[in-house]
């Protein structure tokens, strides 16, 4: 059967008269909509000689753009335990810039798959109709506000007010923030959360205590928390925006012989099992990092095989773990 590489999700939806989202479901899981609304996005695809090839097999793809981040870990295996329960096998993909429409060229080059889940952000526009022409997906940990994509997530933005509340509960008042990337869209939310607390309590906002690290990386990290904790006035606090980042932290102070947590507070994001191997251990924001990779692989195969989905977002809680370094 052939596929109209010309035609575009968002064409076939104009044509059909709906929206984007409902043309891709008539195409990935028709189960889930109405036969006369199926009928227009059907028709509307004749109309435009559009045909879709559909794979048959039982193998779901899921994306990062890295594996180094212990994050993910555990996260992998949730969707593995979630593939394997339903029948289904779980293939892992590194992509380098998750940002370049060039990134999604083999996964548009053939029907392999029955569905994606997207551990990072993904392109709008044509490269979103162009994959969404092809699979249903899901994004993990990550989503886009703008477009219409069924996502498992943790609540950043009050995860990280949170966090920094505490910090000022039990003293600290110049905290600094080392964050990832703002092409995630995690570190805006956390970002956002970390300046609404300090303006809550009166606080101010040192932007030269904000870093922006572009990879989960500990020897970036490092350099970065060893330059700030070497300045003339140094921060009593530092939030961090991955564990990873956390343990670097820890390691700077201790080689500059600043005690932690009387002359600085380490509090790191995620609860990765490198939070409990420091000295001392460091507190953190525990994420339910098993059911963000569980549930995100439920709510695809949901999609595929035509389930309803009563709610296509899901936001998970985290709880603040307090240990040592705090």
């Amino acid at each position: 059967m052939a596929f109209s590489q010309n035609i575009t999700i968002s064409q076939i939806a104009e044509k059909a008269g709906v929206s984007t989202a409902t043309a891709s479901r008539v195409i990935n899981r028709p189960g889930t909509v109405k036969e006369e609304t199926r009928s227009r996005v059907l028709q509307a695809m004749k109309d435009l000689n559009c045909q879709v090839k559909l794979s048959n097999n039982k193998i779901l793809l899921a994306s990062f753009t890295d594996f180094v981040n212990p994050f993910y870990s555990e996260c992998i295996v949730g969707m593995q335990s979630a593939a394997k329960r339903r029948g289904y096998q779980l293939f892992l993909q590194q992509i380098e810039n998750a940002d370049s429409p060039a990134s999604y060229d083999a996964l548009l080059g053939g029907k392999l798959f029955q569905g994606v889940i997207f551990c990072h952000s993904i392109p709008s526009g044509e490269t979103l109709d162009s994959i969404r022409m092809k699979y249903p997906i899901v994004m993990c940990s990550q989503y886009n506000g703008k477009e219409d994509i069924p996502f498992v997530a943790v609540d950043d933005y009050a995860s990280a007010q949170n966090a920094v509340n505490y910090l000022i509960s039990v003293g600290k008042k110049q905290i600094a923030f080392m964050n990832s990337s703002l092409n995630y869209s995690y570190s805006v939310l956390r970002e956002e959360g970390f300046r609404s607390a300090l303006a809550a309590a009166g606080l101010p906002v040192r932007e030269e205590w904000i870093s922006h690290l572009q990879d989960i990386d500990f020897n970036l990290a490092f350099s970065v928390a060893t330059s700030l904790l070497s300045a003339g006035e140094k921060p009593n606090a530092i939030f961090c925006a991955s564990d990873v980042y956390a343990c670097a932290v820890v390691k700077a102070a201790h080689t500059l012989h600043i005690d932690i947590p009387s002359e600085i507070a380490v509090m790191g994001f995620d609860n990765v099992s490198l939070t409990t191997m420091t000295v001392p251990t460091i507190s953190t924001v525990s994420q339910p990092t098993y059911q963000l990779g569980y549930q995100s692989c439920n709510l695809l195969i949901d999609q595929i095989e035509g389930h309803p989905i009563p709610n296509p977002k899901i936001i998970l809680a985290t709880e603040i773990i307090v240990r040592g370094s705090t």
